[in-house]
């Protein structure tokens, strides 16, 4: 079987965007779609949680923060032997709320980690992730 790398990229690239567009919207149902059910999330605490504590915790960033921006370096890319796709990413967001409707008041994110992917059915979700940095400015 020859795999193209570059084109596993590009449809990697689409489901980031996928990500950052339904986070935006608050679609927290499209953005779970974006993961395998027996996701693993290994948080910097080293803590696995599943695919239900994730959302949770999405759906509170949801309600804290009404403005995220992001965006991403692709660090590598490893087709492994199973069909799973790896690879290292570093990723810049901001997040954002209104204080007294005339200030905003900013965070910024800076994390590194692992993700792992799985084709199902005609497209890619992730299956693993393992945060290796994470600081918050």
């Amino acid at each position: 079987m020859d795999v193209d790398l570059a084109e596993i990229a590009t449809e990697l690239d689409a489901v980031h965007a996928t990500a950052r567009i339904t986070f935006a919207a608050r679609d927290i149902n499209g953005y779970r779609a974006l993961f395998t059910e027996d996701l693993r999330y290994v948080p910097p605490n080293g803590k696995p949680i599943g695919l239900g504590q994730l959302m949770g915790d999405v759906a509170k960033q949801f309600s804290n923060f009404p403005t995220v921006t992001s965006d991403h370096k692709r660090e590598s890319l490893t087709l492994n032997a199973d069909g799973t796709v790896t690879q290292v990413l570093y990723q810049k967001a901001t997040y954002s709320i209104s204080v007294f409707f005339f200030f905003r008041k900013e965070w910024h994110l800076e994390r590194r980690g692992i993700y792992t992917f799985r084709r199902t059915e005609n497209h890619w979700r992730i299956a693993d992730v393992e945060v290796l940095s994470e600081t918050v400015l």
